[in-house]
């Protein structure tokens, strides 16, 4: 089972999520798909505001979400607000961010630490020591690896072998709980659907439905669901939006003369920057070091407004780094030359909030920030727009565009224009991101090959994207009056049969199975030597941080 399943939780499945309480259907896009192989990789290099490595793919989402469209903007009156203005000061702690995951009130640096301690225990549990039960371990055995379980949903549907739970209208349903066990995360098969009711507790649900097309001695077309819920005490996405507005006024170098002329150039903004992390956050700076050769970091410009920010990471793996994970490095040494992937953040406007690309081994991520504040910038990497405060968005809309592709014998084979539409909305106490694909991606092939490719990949593509009103997914957290979190949220898609990518995905399947396991266990591996390091330069940090508390009740006995 992929250890990020828990967090992709929905109450996009009726029939069985009962403790959910259904205002508004809301949904969110998955991870990009053309970059899931290199997202971690991407997250690290990006993690200037180390504290996102603790929120993993939470945190993918609240900051996407957060760079929405200035025209489609509105402020809330009264949820709480993290400073707006500057950048923060050079010899200010890179985790004062963690501030904002507790309310307001005294001591409140001192209750965020408390509440990073539980989240950092559970996330510890959750995203590196997933273990199977038994029973559940022998459904695992019995569906297809995760890369090809949308091809082959349909024909899972009809699959005695799996122990589905049958509901009235013939969805057929397979159910999960999670809990801690010890230094584990457990989770276990469950005979139907049950709301979590404790903290650490997850429900969720695989579901595939017939269309109504379908026959019981043909299904040709189902809906698939992935859904479920967690419950967590510590805090919800609302929070971390707080913390990475906070987060961004930390980035920045020495915002000193000379300024760059031009993006891209490593020189003392890069270094001040380098500098910093390596002072305050050691462990983590020396994995990275292991692990990356940063060509460019940020760039630094002056302009009427201030000095802005070019977050402008140019990064590269090194491979001799990966050997003690073997399959890794060989996945890094043999087809990432070959990959190119992009994925981008637009507005309505065309501009861009955040721009992604893995080249041939190059890991980029481009923000712009200005006054501490995301900023738009164009195709030239000029500000193109007003800057936004992330934490005073009450709603807004996005676009995102993605594309992938690898090369082979001179041929360039993969996807283009995988783009979706997001939908964000944030009040006191719940934040929701509603997202859909909205069009249908194209085939990259030469050709010739490209008229065989889209024979066989067509149908699935164009009812993927427009099928039930296309693959939709969501997620949702809201602060239950006790006080605990509730996050929801899920992905529904129409599958349609196509054996001949049936066929393809089996000799696929046959190789991946013989190094899932291995590959798994090599992931959060590499994932847990990161999170270390983290761990081991915030508890160093834990005395800088209190002392957030003490200089705030200085500044205010000055006040009176």
């Amino acid at each position: 089972m992929d250890s990020s399943f828990h967090f992709y939780v929905s109450n996009s499945f009726p029939c069985c999520v009962r403790g959910y309480h259904r205002k508004v259907s809301h949904t969110i896009r998955p991870p990009r798909p053309p970059l899931r192989a290199f997202r971690p990789a991407i997250a690290v290099a990006a993690s200037i505001a180390v504290i996102l490595i603790t929120i993993c793919p939470i945190a993918t989402f609240a900051a996407s979400g957060a760079t929405a469209a200035p025209p489609r903007i509105s402020t809330p009156a009264k949820f709480p607000r993290a400073p707006t203005s500057g950048f923060a000061p050079d010899g200010q702690t890179l985790f004062a961010p963690i501030v904002y995951l507790a309310p307001p009130g005294p001591a409140r640096a001192s209750r965020a630490i408390a509440i990073l301690n539980r989240q950092l225990d559970f996330q510890r549990k959750i995203s590196f020591h997933p273990k199977l039960a038994p029973a559940l371990q022998e459904v695992v055995d019995l569906l297809p690896p995760r890369q090809s379980t949308m091809i082959r949903a349909a024909a899972l549907y009809s699959k005695p072998a799996i122990p589905w739970r049958d509901e009235p209208d013939g969805t057929h349903q397979i159910c999960v709980t999670g809990r801690p066990s010890d230094d584990d995360y457990l989770y276990t098969l469950s005979p139907d659907w049950r709301s979590p009711e404790e903290p650490a507790r997850f429900s969720g649900v695989f579901g595939l439905k017939p269309s109504a097309d379908s026959t019981p001695a043909n299904i040709s077309s189902v809906t698939g669901t992935l859904a479920g819920e967690l419950m967590i005490d510590t805090y919800g996405i609302g929070a971390l939006v707080d913390a990475c507005a906070d987060a961004l006024r930390e980035v920045h170098g020495d915002l000193r003369p000379p300024w760059d002329s031009s993006p891209g150039a490593f020189n003392h903004h890069d270094r001040a920057a380098l500098d910093k992390f390596h002072r305050q956050m050691p462990h983590l700076a020396a994995k990275f070091d292991h692990y990356f050769k940063f060509n460019n970091l940020l760039d630094e410009f002056n302009s009427p407004a201030g000095p802005i920010v070019l977050l402008n990471v140019d990064a590269e793996v090194r491979q001799d780094a990966l050997r003690k994970y073997p399959l890794l490095y060989d996945f890094y040494r043999k087809v990432v030359p070959a990959v190119t992937a992009t994925s981008v953040i637009l507005d309505s406007h065309g501009n861009f909030w955040m721009r992604e690309a893995f080249d041939h081994g190059h890991i980029r991520v481009t923000v712009m920030i200005r006054g501490g504040l995301l900023t738009p910038f164009n195709a030239a990497m000029q500000p193109a727009g007003g800057s936004i405060a992330l934490n005073e968005i009450a709603r807004g809309s996005y676009r995102t565009l993605a594309s992938a592709q690898v090369t082979s014998l001179a041929m360039n084979f993969g996807l283009a224009n995988v783009e979706f539409a997001t939908d964000y909305r944030r009040d006191l106490g719940s934040v929701t991101f509603v997202n859909r694909m909205d069009a249908v991606p194209q085939l990259i092939a030469p050709p010739g090959v490209h008229q065989v490719m889209d024979l066989i990949a067509g149908d699935f593509l164009r009812a993927l994207a427009t099928g039930n009103g296309g693959m939709n997914s969501n997620l949702t957290s809201r602060r239950l009056p006790n006080g605990i979190y509730d996050f929801s949220g899920g992905v529904t898609a129409q599958l349609n049969y196509s054996p001949t990518l049936e066929l393809l995905a089996r000799i696929g399947d046959a190789i991946a199975t013989k190094h899932n396991d291995r590959v798994r266990a090599e992931e959060r591996a590499f994932g847990e030597e990161l999170f270390d390091a983290f761990v081991a330069d915030y508890n160093d940090a834990r005395p800088a941080i209190i002392a957030l508390d003490l200089d705030k009740d200085k500044q205010q006995e000055k006040s009176k």
